[in-house]
Order: C-alpha cells, then structure tokens, then sequence
C-alpha cells in the first residue's frame, strides 16, 4: 500500500522560480517563496478534488503578502507577483 503525501506537482518549483526571479534576492525572499510553496503543498490532499474557485490557497498568498512587506518588496512589485501567483494557483487547481 502506498501513502499519498501533501505536495504540488513537480512543475510548480520551476514556476516559482521563474515567477520570484523579478524580485530582488535574499535571506528573506528566498525564505518567503519557501514558506508559500511548502503551504501550497500542505493545502490540498492530493487525491481530493480542487475548490473550483483556487480559494483553498489564498492563505498561503496572504502570509505571503505579509512576508514580503516586511522583506521590504514594494506595492507594485507585489502587485505583479500576486496576479501571476493567482494565475500558478489555478494552473495548479486545474493540473488535481
């Protein structure tokens, strides 16, 4: 019998990666991004459907958010990342 463990298809790394590489590099930006993704992972049970609406990851952009802020990321560069977050979350809604 296997177990099925919290996580996020393989593909979502790289995503992040390429959606965090507009933001300026450091100790607390890395450690942000590790924190949302590690959330995104633990969010949903694998084998359970998605929440239509992708609402089951909005804690995970909030803290995020809060995160960021305190890192020092600016309105407008959050504002990007937010919306292409949005746009990784439904991808990742659709893809369970």
């Amino acid at each position: 019998m296997t177990e099925e463990i919290a996580g996020t298809p393989g593909w979502v790394d790289v995503r992040l990666d390429e959606v965090f590489a507009s933001l300026p590099e450091g100790a607390a930006v890395g450690a942000a991004k590790a924190a949302y993704a590690d959330c995104l992972a633990t969010q949903k049970d694998p084998v359970a459907p998605s929440d239509d609406s992708g609402a089951e990851f909005n804690g995970c952009r909030s803290r995020l958010h809060v995160a960021l802020a305190e890192a020092g990321v600016t309105r407008e560069a959050w504002a990007k990342l937010d919306a292409e977050l949005e746009a990784l979350e439904a991808e990742i809604t659709a893809d369970s």
